[in-house]
């Protein structure tokens, strides 16, 4: 597993929102706002849970990926970093 591509896709996802390529689907994202993007994080959502529903393990994983793709979107859109994730969740895992 190769979480560090995690990290190297946020950078591009805040670099497309700094120079906004022309022909690029996330640029697209970006220029519709926020609550566009907020709508394709809970599409991708609604489509995970139906697949995972119908125990389609590849569906469900193809899903996964758009809706991790567009949650990190929105978490750009809104100047939140992978790394406040991070420590939101190691914060409640020790307890602090």
């Amino acid at each position: 597993m190769n979480l560090a591509f995690l990290q190297k896709l946020e950078q591009l996802l805040y670099e497309r929102r700094e120079k906004m390529p022309e022909g690029s689907y996330t640029t697209t994202l970006f220029a519709a706002g926020t609550q566009k993007i907020l709508q394709k994080v809970g599409e991708e959502a609604v489509e995970y849970i139906l697949d995972a529903q119908n125990a389609d393990k590849q569906k469900a994983i193809y899903e996964a990926a758009d809706l991790l793709y567009h949650l990190m979107v929105s978490l750009v859109a809104q100047g939140i970093s992978l790394a406040d994730v991070v420590s939101e969740l190691e914060r409640r895992h020790t307890g602090r």
